[in-house]
């Protein structure tokens, strides 16, 4: 995260701060000599006027990442108390400090022998118990066979009465069944005379409709033909047709007369022949041309008659077959209410039939059922209540056998319990206890941590916590060792004593230098700031609170004031004001100034034009 630094003083490099001091000198040493003289006056001017010797380097785009450290307690990732679950003496501690040991690894033993004792007993219970299960089992066994005997008689005088029964019911059910079969077959007559006749219904509706618009289209093909033919004579009529025939027929006579031979031999002479008979050919073509307009739309309207006078034939045609059909539809339905009605009286019959049957059936059921049930289910009962009677026996006795298997299974955990183990891999961090001493649950007797894996734990502020994340690799860092170590906790709640969040790193390779509860320095990447120029620490200087650089342009040195970021001992992140194309002045001079001449040195320390 990047900041703005504000410094109210101006900075100098250590170099240049050695020759500003000396220069201060040697001022303090001619002013006690006296007063300058004129010749001394012009060569400092001469000198001050020279160009300065300056350093340059280009800026260098990158990222700047700052490293913080803290400081973080070792401690093992899994660490157990062994505590003793009974009080007894100790008999034998098998581990001391320092020792690595397994999970299920024994650590010591306690003074069994009351523990042994109860166990014996219960056992010697259980085998007592068991004995008395087998006896009752046995006693279950014969109750249950002659209770399945007893049951078996029954079920073959059932058998036999029930045969009996079924022969009969059977024979007259054969005629229940087939009279609900004709019923069912009439009901499905009956439903295919109902779709049957609503389907001609439907017909019946649609021609009734179609019957509508015949006759209406009929009436307008009349209309429509009448219209045609009164169009047809009013066109002949409008446009006289017959004078328009008959000018066309005289026109073709005149030019018929004019052309004849000998004609234009005795033409009169004060006439002009051909001037006659250019007019009459033109009298003819108009007429032609006239009547021909006439006799198109004439054709028109003969076309339009003919086509109403067919229109109307097919509408009448088209009523005909339609009450044709109506008829017929109509006539269908008549018969389908028929045969419905038929059906009915049907149905009604063996309706009346089926009922006969039913109570001929019933009357035989109840005659041949004769209740023999009280008396079979006493004999059952009876022979229930001594299966009943052994299986009691038998749970009683197992509920005794669980009891004591309870017990002895009691009397082993109490006796695993004066063997302690290891619950974990590790190391013995404390013993406690030790031979003939007396253990008790009031304080663990081993204490154990895997050390496989170590953890560190370090505080942060706010802000630093912000810069971390889960799965980042940091440095544990023990008298001088380094450890490689990833986060794997970063807290989400304020210490309320320092004010800090926690934060859990794991050592993934720790050796025994990282001793439980010792103190390393944590080095973590935190504050980073990326696209953004990279320029030395002391080629920044300070107005007021504004930051800012030289630059070369042309031999002169240039002000850049700068926006500044974050910073270490050596590097300091430019946001904006300065270019990556630019040349930056590094080197310091008191007499370094906004438009001051200078000279660039390479690295021989010669002077260069600067560009």
């Amino acid at each position: 995260m990047g900041f703005t630094m504000k410094r109210q003083y101006i900075k100098f490099p250590r170099k240049a701060l050695a020759v500003l001091l000396a220069s201060a000198c040697t001022g303090m040493m001619m002013t006690g000599c006296g007063e300058e003289t004129a010749e001394e006056e012009t060569a400092e001017e001469e000198t001050v006027s020279e160009a300065i010797p300056v350093e340059v380097q280009n800026p260098e785009a990158g990222t700047l990442t700052l490293k913080n450290e803290f400081v973080g307690t070792v401690s093992p990732e899994e660490f157990v108390y062994v505590i003793p679950m009974v009080s007894a003496e100790v008999l034998s501690a098998d581990v001391a400090v320092g020792d690595t040991v397994v999970a299920g690894q024994e650590l010591c033993k306690l003074d069994s022998e009351a523990a042994q004792l109860q166990l014996a007993s219960a056992q010697a219970q259980y085998e007592s118990v068991e004995a008395n299960v087998d006896a009752a089992q046995v006693g279950y066994e014969i109750a249950q066979a002659q209770y399945e005997s007893a049951i078996a008689q029954i079920d073959i005088q059932n058998e036999q009465t029930q045969r009996q029964k079924d022969l009969q019911l059977y024979q007259m059910q054969i005629q229940i069944d087939s009279i609900n079969n004709g019923i069912d077959d009439i009901n499905e007559q009956m439903a295919d005379l109902s779709e049957d006749k609503k389907d001609a219904q439907e017909q019946k509706d649609d021609l009734k409709k179609a019957k509508n618009k015949a006759n209406a289209y009929a009436e307008q093909a009349e209309a429509a033909y009448g219209q045609a033919q009164a169009a047809y004579s009013a066109t002949i009529d409008s446009y006289e047709y017959y004078d328009k025939q008959a000018a066309y027929q005289r026109a073709v006579a005149e030019v018929t007369r004019l052309e004849s031979p000998g004609v234009e031999e005795s033409y009169p002479p004060d006439k002009d022949y051909a001037t006659d008979l250019q007019k009459a050919k033109d009298d003819l073509k108009a007429a032609g041309e006239a009547l021909k307009a006439v006799e198109e739309e004439i054709e028109y309207y003969k076309k339009s008659l003919d086509d109403a006078r067919v229109a109307m034939s097919s509408a009448q045609s088209a009523v005909s077959q339609t009450e044709s059909a109506y008829e017929q539809v109509k006539a269908g339905i008549e018969s389908i209410e028929d045969g419905q009605e038929q059906l009915n009286s049907t149905l009604s019959d063996t309706y009346k039939s089926l009922e006969q049957t039913e109570a001929i059936k019933n009357m035989t059921e109840a005659s041949l059922n004769i209740d023999t049930t009280p008396v079979q289910d006493a004999n059952k009962k009876t022979a229930a209540l001594g299966v009943d009677s052994a299986a009691a026996t038998v749970n009683s006795a197992k509920v005794g056998a669980q009891g004591a298997k309870v017990a002895i299974d009691s009397a082993e955990y109490q006796l695993d319990m004066y063997t302690l183990t290891a619950p974990i891999d590790g190391v013995i961090e404390a013993v406690n206890v030790k031979e003939h001493d007396f253990a008790s649950p009031s304080g663990p007797a081993f204490v154990i941590s895997n050390k496989n894996t170590m953890t560190v734990t370090f505080n942060v502020s706010e802000g630093i916590r912000n810069t971390l994340r889960v799965g980042q690799k940091i440095q544990v860092d023990r008298n001088g060792k380094l450890y490689d170590a990833a986060i794997t906790e970063i807290g989400t709640m304020i210490d309320q004593t320092t004010g800090l969040f926690a934060v859990k790193s794991c050592v993934s390779t720790p050796d025994a230098s990282l001793l439980t509860g010792s103190s390393v320095k944590v080095i973590a990447d935190t504050y980073s700031q990326g696209d953004a120029l990279l320029i030395p620490y002391d080629a920044v200087y300070y107005d007021d609170s504004q930051p800012y650089v030289y630059v070369t342009e042309s031999g002169i040195a240039k002000r850049r004031d700068v926006e500044t970021g974050i910073f270490d001992a050596e590097t300091i992140t430019i946001l904006s004001g300065l270019r990556a194309d630019e040349v930056l002045i590094t080197s310091w001079s008191a007499n370094l100034r906004d438009g001051a001449e200078i000279s660039v040195q390479d690295s021989g320390n010669k002077e260069t034009e600067a560009e």
